[in-house]
């Protein structure tokens, strides 16, 4: 049995249930603990039964939850090593540096039934990567978000992957007419920032000739996207290439399943 399920996503906070056979883990916990197992056990599992949390990078909406939720149950942390540095020497991180493994881009790493590929991602933080997760059943999972371009070794980690989250931020036109500072939109923007809508559209045919049959877009902005622009600009992407919803399927994340 696999499961994939985003439990929270978005600027407030992001974590993704990943389930392949007896094996669970998290993406990311940048939510406190208490909404963590609250969340969890709204899909009848528990922290209790995580195997593992991968962090993508050390901004506090992906790794807020992961000291406590480490701390009490003894749940291995894999994030990279200059994450994790910044962690340690800013205080977020203490006696989880117990069970804290340095996981750099082009590092692996197996469970029983997951096996974790690790890639970088290009965005403002110490060590940003995604993931590629292959499962006992060959197909993979691709976790493509907080990134400010698709860079040719993202493309290539998520090619292929029967499923892919991917980020779907901003729209464009909202980001620039919205309340933001220039300082904050002009970070939005960048090259290290994060994928407007336009941006993971772009993508989506090229995933879906290599491949992938269902695409959840992730890590909306509560004041420059909404789910249904998100969801339109990607699907029509996919129109305007001959790709109806039965060959690729949209979903979106939402921003808390509780």
């Amino acid at each position: 049995m696999k499961k994939i399920i985003p439990l929270f996503s978005g600027s407030s906070g992001n974590c993704t249930y990943i389930r392949c056979d007896d094996e669970e883990i998290l993406v990311d916990a940048g939510v406190s603990m208490k909404m963590i197992e609250c969340a969890l056990n709204s899909i009848n599992t528990g922290l209790s039964r995580i195997k593992a949390i991968f962090v993508t990078h050390e901004h506090t909406d992906h790794i807020k939850g992961v000291e406590a939720i480490s701390k009490a149950y003894g749940i291995p942390v894999y994030i990279n090593g200059a994450s994790a540095q910044y962690a340690v020497q800013n205080g977020i991180f203490c006696e989880t540096q117990k069970v804290i493994t340095e996981k750099n881009a082009l590092d692996s790493v197996s469970l029983d039934g997951i096996h974790a590929d690790i890639f970088k991602t290009p965005h403002d933080s110490c060590g940003s990567v995604g993931y590629r997760f292959t499962f006992s059943d060959g197909s993979a999972l691709g976790y493509a978000t907080d990134m400010g371009y698709i860079t040719k070794t993202v493309a290539e980690a998520l090619f292929g992957c029967e499923t892919v989250i991917l980020e779907s931020n901003h729209d464009l036109q909202m980001l620039k007419n919205g309340p933001y500072p220039y300082y904050l939109k002009h970070r939005i923007m960048s090259d290290r920032g994060h994928l407007s809508n336009d941006a993971s559209a772009n993508l989506l045919p090229y995933l879906y000739e290599k491949g992938t049959k269902k695409v959840i877009l992730a890590h909306l902005s509560e004041h420059n996207n909404t789910p249904r622009l998100a969801y339109e600009t990607n699907t029509e992407a996919l129109k305007k290439e001959g790709i109806g919803e039965s060959e690729m399927k949209i979903t979106v994340a939402m921003k808390s399943v509780i």
